[in-house]
């Protein structure tokens, strides 16, 4: 039985804390990071006068029989807090609320998180806005043994679950030109199911800039993201999206010593927006893997309004 303990505490290990990259990161990536901030920074929750929700869906490396698969929702909106007075969306402070879910499975290894927001932004001068942000929620992981068993074959492998609580911040500032932002996640430092394996922080920095071209009502938009944590390597993604008058966009991303990345999408009278991300895989895996899929559909909502009448973030 103690060896039994080991191998399960010894698997969870690999994955939770992210030494082998083959078992993921302990926070979920996306490559289409700059249709998903809110993901990645909760201060970046409610910078425009709708209610944005989305849907997600990323599947990697397949060709391995238990590649990572994560499942996501999310919605988050600027509210009123009582304040009438009249003026444009962003002139006056404002708050805002929001939330995900997210399921992600590695083969018998699984983890779901539930997560609120809340965000305050604030106008730094006439053009540029900062907002501050938190997460607070919970995440559940789960060792399915089904499938497995020790190198003896004498002994089942026991399940485990582990539920813990979790926290995240995060600052954001942004203009039309402009926008960039870092945030902290897996704040609190407990351990999972009284193992010795524990919820490790790691850290997001994004920045992005807006070049206009005027003669065809477009706009180039290149950016970075960096992730790093204290049991993991840095990785930085670097993307240069094309936007054509807000109806069509294409993006080129490159992951450091991980993927190419192609990234294409569409956008309905600032209401509907689908993207289709494909990670072409430059590792050591693409002689095992076809390639990572990945799919995120938003709809923006806007009560007492037309949508085709509110401008979509010139970034977003």
């Amino acid at each position: 039985m103690r060896m039994v303990s080991n191998f399960v505490f010894l698997l969870l290990g690999v994955f939770l804390l992210g030494k082998v990259e083959v078992y993921a990161q302990q926070p979920p990536q996306f490559s289409q990071f700059v249709f998903n901030n809110f993901l990645i920074n909760p201060a970046s929750g409610g910078t425009n006068d709708y209610i944005d929700f989305k849907l997600g869906y990323r599947t990697q490396w397949l060709g391995f029989g238990a590649q990572p698969v994560t499942f996501l929702f999310s919605a988050h909106s600027p509210i009123s807090l009582g304040n009438k007075e009249p003026g444009r969306f962003g002139d006056k402070p404002h708050h805002a609320v929001g939330g995900y879910l997210l399921k992600d499975a590695t083969g018998p290894i699984s983890k779901f998180n539930g997560y609120l927001s809340y965000s305050y932004h604030m106008r730094l001068s006439y053009t540029v806005r900062a907002s501050f942000g938190f997460f607070g929620g919970v995440k559940q992981y789960k060792l399915d043994p089904a499938g497995l068993t020790t190198p003896d074959k004498m002994e089942s492998l026991p399940s485990f679950t582990a539920i813990a609580p979790d926290a995240a911040a995060g600052f954001w500032i942004y203009s039309k030109k402009y926008f960039g932002g870092v945030s902290a996640h897996q704040l609190i430092p407990l351990g999972l199911g009284g193992t010795a394996n524990k919820l490790t922080m790691h850290y997001f920095l994004t920045g992005g800039y807006v070049i206009k071209i005027k003669k065809i009502e477009s706009k180039l938009i290149p950016s970075a993201h960096v992730k790093f944590g204290l049991t993991t390597p840095i990785q930085t993604d670097i993307q240069v999206k094309f936007d054509y008058q807000n109806i069509l966009w294409a993006a080129l991303a490159y992951r450091k010593t991980d993927a190419l990345i192609g990234i294409v999408g569409f956008n309905v009278y600032n209401t509907f927006q689908l993207g289709y991300a494909f990670d072409f895989t430059l590792s050591k895996l693409r002689k095992y893997s076809s390639n990572t899929h990945e799919i995120i559909i938003s709809w923006r909502f806007k009560p007492r309004q037309r949508m085709q009448d509110t401008k979509c973030p010139d970034w977003g």
